[in-house]
This record gives structure tokens, sequence and C-alpha cells, in this order.
């Protein structure tokens, strides 16, 4: 961890040159926001409390044409200026007109600059990761450190200080050091390793049910897509009617048939495959 965190150290101390928006790239590998490691009912939250955040932004940017948010970090890997952090800002500064951006540049390996943007999004000043995300970049960043389990910590580190750094539980910490040596790579596909690390994600290595029911079961994409899209409206649905609102709605379904809640989804289904121009991807 010392050498992560010294880089991004040595990262944060560099000169701020000015550098075209169009020039840097971004990669999955590189945005430890990732939704799908978050419950299909708080992606809709995540996705508001983004937007928001990138308006205020645009909206402080375009009302000051002199002022410059904090700097992006950009790792130079092979000839591509990626972004490594501040993802907000880069869409903030594109939606406020800019042409340019304040960036901190530093020439890496592709795999130095996966651990250090998985490290770097813990800051208390940034918008919080979700705490699902938080324990993804935890248990990433445990299997890097720890050579996947075949190795103890490096001396120095502790289960304590690596839950202080990321935000989550020491006995969650302790849960990842228990499981790691566990994870057998060649039982998971594709959809569960972490585009970045080639690791499987913690949701599917954590010790629940969710492997046990779906381990042996192939999803269609397509319904799956569609099934988690729908899972979120309903969920914003719910939300913002209210909790007894949604008590009264499922009381009345429940009421009229005891299958009313399938009947009325499936309902909802049919009207937006009707009407969804992306109902057959």
């Amino acid at each position: 961890m010392e050498k992560i965190q010294g880089t991004l150290t040595g990262w944060l101390a560099l000169p701020v040159t000015m550098i075209l928006l169009e020039e840097i790239e971004t990669d999955e590998a590189l945005q430890p926001r990732t939704r799908d490691v978050v419950a299909a009912r708080d992606r809709y939250r995540l996705d508001e409390a983004s937007e928001l955040h990138i308006a205020r932004l645009r909206d402080d940017l375009a009302a000051f044409p002199g002022k410059e948010a904090e700097p992006l970090l950009v790792a130079e890997v092979g000839g591509r200026r990626l972004l490594v952090d501040g993802h907000h800002r880069r869409e903030a500064y594109r939606l406020a007109r800019r042409r340019v951006a304040p960036v901190r540049l530093l020439r890496m390996s592709m795999s130095e600059a996966v651990m250090v943007s998985k490290l770097v999004n813990c800051g208390g000043v940034k918008l919080p990761l979700h705490p699902e995300q938080a324990k993804e970049a935890a248990w990433q960043y445990l299997a890097h450190i720890t050579g996947r389990g075949r190795r103890p910590l490096p001396p120095g580190q502790s289960r304590r200080g690596i839950a202080g750094t990321f935000g989550v539980s020491k006995s969650t910490v302790c849960r990842m050091i228990e499981a790691l040596p566990k994870v057998k790579l060649g039982d998971f596909g594709d959809d569960a390793l972490d585009p970045g690390t080639g690791w499987p994600r913690w949701r599917h290595c954590r010790g629940n049910a969710w492997r046990d029911v779906f381990d042996d079961i192939s999803l269609d994409d397509r319904l799956r897509l569609k099934a988690e899209k729908l899972a979120e409206r309903l969920a914003a649905m719910l939300d913002k009617a209210g909790p007894k609102v949604s008590r009264m709605a499922a009381e009345i379904l429940l009421a009229e048939r005891k299958d009313g809640a399938v009947e009325l989804l499936e309902q909802y289904l049919s009207a937006e495959e009707a009407t969804d121009p992306y109902g057959d991807y």
C-alpha cells in the first residue's frame, strides 16, 4: 500500500498543465464508481447524486470563466492519456463548453493506474462512494497487495488501517482476507470480473447466497438488462411515493389478487416493449 500511496502523493504534488479535453480518454478499468456492485434499488440515487454534482461543478465553471476545478489526474500509459481521477469534473468542463482542463500528468503502467484509481476516490473531499463501491475498492486492493491471498499483509500494514483508508469496517477487511485464498478464478465468468484487475468482484465472493443460487443458471443478457432497468425504475417510484403510499399500493394489489403484483409487472413490461426503441438489445 505504501508504494501506491507514495505514487498518489507524488502525483498530487506535480505541477499543473492545461490539456485539451479531447486528448483525455476514459477507461472502464479506471472507474471504481461502477454501478454493477450496487443494488438496483440504490442505482438511481447514485445517478441523481452524480448528475447533481456535475451540474454544480458545471454551473460554477460557467459562472466564473477564469476559475478552474481541482486538477484531473491523468496517467500516460503507452501513449494514451487516461483519466484516473476527475470523471465528474471532466464532464462538467465539457458541459461548461471548456476546451481545456487543468491536469496533473504522470507516466505509469496500466496496473499502477488501476490500483491508484481504487485508492484515490476514498478521499473525504470527493463525492462519497457508495458503501458497496468502497468495499469493492478495498477488496481489489487487498487482492493486489496480498498476491490474491497467497501472501499476508505487507509489513507495516494493518487491517484496521486498511479499513480506515477505504471507509469500511475492520470486520469486512477480515472477511475479505479470509475469503481471498478460497477464490478460484476459473469459477467465474468474464462478467463477474473487475475490468481492471481481472479479479472477481466482492459481491460474487463474499459467501452469500448469490453465487449459490445463480452459479449454474445461464441468464439471457437482454432479459437481465431489462430486469435491472425495471428494478431501478420501480425503486425510484417507491422511494418517491414514500413508505405509506407504497404499502397501501401493495395492499391493494394483494387484496385484488394474490398475483396482482406479477400481473402489474407483466403489463408494465408489455407497455415498455411496445414503446422502448431498445427493447431488443
